[in-house]
């Protein structure tokens, strides 16, 4: 990453007892489409709206582009956030809920007149500009709050859960032309969601959160390949994990006995964990090979579920844990509840976790 462009240095948030933020530092660099990723409750978008300014924090600061922020309220933050409710005023019609904004900055006609020009052209607004909030749609009325946004010209676009109240095909579709806003418009965005196929889709970078922390940041497919703890592999899609009973490292990987099982395996170790301490190892479902011989875990096929583009299986294994596996659908079932299977993975795809 470049320079940072927003900084967030040991930001912390408390509400009496309760620790809603927790010493959170992070840097985001100019252009990012950055995620907070976690489920309710875990502190996103408490932090979000410390970075936005509406709530003060218990301690730390904010950067951005070199000042520091922390104590400037929102409307003098280069800053702007758009909230899942979208917030439209109902009696105005959409040209006027854009600027509504710029006209309390009591900016010039003319100067308001170009933005919501330019705003309206890029977001495709043109023809919905007399129209009221009611006679939208959902995705037309989540495009107008982005307009608001966008026509204040900020240097950072703050979205709190931005896509939650779409159905499944529009918030795919709006999903996708937040992507193309963002690399046209070449603005920092930072998105709060709890949706884990949201984030992977629109991010070139997701923190991960938990109880007020931050338990990893990186790239989607960083995050997702090389989770570092149960939780994060959990959370962020499927994963098998197992017991791990010893672990000697071997230039770079680690030589893995798992618990009840007599096969060896190998397993990368990623940045930051100790072989010392208590281990599992990690493994996707996808990631998984399943045969009817060989070298492997045996086991018993259990369930069978069929979603279209691919089959999910469920063994029983000898230890009585369970081993799930996706593969994708090539038009016949290999396998059937019952059948006496071994299922075995490239070393490649272990990942040995810690917590």
């Amino acid at each position: 990453m470049q320079k940072p462009f927003l900084t967030v240095d040991g930001l912390s948030k408390t509400y009496g007892n309760f620790i809603a933020v927790s010493g959170i530092s992070l840097e985001i660099g100019r252009g990012e489409f950055f995620s907070l990723l976690g489920p309710s409750g875990c502190g996103k978008s408490t932090l979000l709206r410390m970075i936005a300014g509406f709530e003060n924090p218990t301690s730390g600061n904010v950067f951005l582009d070199g000042a520091n922020v922390t104590k400037l309220p929102p409307e003098r933050r280069p800053t702007n956030m758009m909230f899942q409710s979208y917030a439209l005023f109902p009696h105005l019609s959409v040209a006027k809920n854009i600027v509504f904004g710029l006209v309390q900055e009591r900016l010039p006609k003319n100067e308001i007149s170009a933005r919501l020009s330019e705003v309206a052209k890029k977001l495709q607004l043109e023809a919905l500009l007399e129209r009221k909030p009611s006679q939208l749609s959902g995705g037309q009325r989540q495009r107008v709050a982005l307009a608001r946004a966008l026509v204040k010209r900020p240097k950072v676009l703050l979205l709190d859960e931005p896509l939650g109240a779409l159905d499944k095909n529009l918030r795919s579709e709006t999903q996708d032309e937040l992507v193309r806003l963002q690399k046209e418009l070449g603005l920092t965005f930072i998105i709060v969601t709890h949706d884990q196929h949201e984030a992977m889709t629109v991010s070139s970078r997701i923190a991960i959160m938990q109880s007020g922390r931050v338990l990893q940041v990186g790239a989607p497919e960083t995050v997702y390949e090389a989770p570092i703890s149960r939780y994060v592999a959990k959370f962020l899609g499927e994963a098998n994990i197992f017991d791990v009973a010893s672990a000697s490292q071997d230039h770079g990987w680690a030589n893995v006995r798992l618990s009840g099982f007599d096969t060896p395996f190998r397993a990368r170790i990623p940045a930051g964990i100790s072989i010392d301490g208590s281990l599992w190892l990690s493994v996707r479902p996808e990631r998984i090979e399943l045969g009817r011989d060989g070298a492997g875990i045996r086991g018993v096929v259990e369930e069978v579920t069929y979603t279209g583009a691919q089959r999910r299986y469920r063994l029983r294994l000898p230890t009585n844990a369970t081993l799930d596996v996706v593969k994708v659908n090539g038009g016949g079932d290999d396998f059937h509840v019952g059948d006496a299977v071994v299922a075995r993975w490239a070393d490649e795809a272990a990942h040995l976790l810690a917590e």
